[in-house]
Parts: structure tokens; sequence; C-alpha cells
């Protein structure tokens, strides 16, 4: 364990969207402070955030005696706001990057001549499906994601505009309830 008094020691564990705080706060983007925030800012709690950056509670009493580590720390809810945007980008072209990378492998493998690259099954299924998925009307929606217009991508919007790439189905359930009917007594 670190001692409390270490504030700027990296944490090589911490994940890449953690950083992005750093772009907020005034310290370096792998001081413990900077990682504090950026934990704090994803939802953590104080302990939690204390435990994952190995800190205790007598590092952030020491930190809290800095009057911009406090000011700083009363605008973590504005700060979450802020970066979830960035953070839901970031995991989402995170996935979608490993997401090609199995294509890629999937693609290549079906293209080889070597006898041990034979797709199994569930490969050559995926490739299947994988086949649906390039196409122009695909690139021109990835190409529209990419481009981040200024308030982020619009999916309502994109439909709306491009009726001739996007198709869409849609499935209605009604359910009816029976009524008891009390007969009149005469």
């Amino acid at each position: 364990m670190t001692t409390d008094s270490d504030v700027s020691k990296p944490d090589p564990r911490k994940p890449e969207q953690i950083s992005i705080v750093s772009t907020i706060v005034p310290y370096d983007k792998d001081d413990a402070r900077s990682l504090y925030f950026g934990y704090r800012s994803s939802g953590y709690s104080v302990r939690e955030a204390l435990r994952t950056i190995d800190r205790g509670k007598s590092w952030l009493s020491t930190c809290r005696l800095d009057p911009e580590f406090v000011k700083l720390e009363v605008r973590i809810p504005e700060f979450r706001r802020e970066l979830s945007k960035e953070y839901v980008e970031l995991e989402f072209f995170r996935n979608f990057r490993m997401v090609m990378e199995k294509d890629y492998q999937v693609l290549r493998k079906s293209l080889s001549k070597d006898p041990a690259d034979i797709l199994t099954k569930q490969e050559s299924e995926y490739l299947l499906k994988l086949r649906t998925q390039y196409n122009p009307a695909q690139i021109q929606i990835l190409e529209a994601i990419v481009k981040g217009e200024k308030g982020g991508f619009n999916f309502a919007q994109f439909v709306a505009e491009h009726p001739d790439i996007v198709q869409l189905s849609r499935t209605d359930t009604i359910t009816m309830s029976k009524t008891n009917r009390i007969a009149d007594e005469d």
C-alpha cells in the first residue's frame, strides 16, 4: 500500500476513461488527486474511490486542506454531467474497435488458404451476419457517428433525414382485459 503522503504516484490499474477528468481538473492525469476526481466523477463513492486509488482517509483529509481541492470536490456532480457523454463515447468506440477486430479476424481466416484455418460453424454464421453489416448504408451511419455533430449523434434525426438507408420495423402489442358484466337484477 502506498503512503497517504504520496499524492502523485500513478496507478497502473487506472482505466483510460478516468484520465478524461484531467481535462477539467488542474492536476496531472496520473496524479492521485486527478484519479480520485476521475473515479468520483464516474459514480464511485468516496470510499470506493479511495480504495481504488489505494489511499486512505488521512490522504483525503490532507487534500481537503487545499481550498482548490475542496472547490473541485463540490463540483463533482457537474463533472459527472460534463463527462458522461465523453465516457459513453469512449466506451462505445472502444467496444466498436473490438468488434471490428473480431470482424477482421473472421474475415482473414475465411480468406486463408491454409487448411488449418477452416472456419468453425460459429465463425461461418458470424461471417454471414458480418457481410450484411458492410454496405454503403452502414458506412454512412458510421461516418455520421464519427463526424460528431455539435450536440452529438442524434439517431432519430438521422433516421428522419435518411429514410432511404435506414429501415425500421415496429411491433405493437395490444392487451385487452376482460370486463365482468353484472346482470341487471329485476
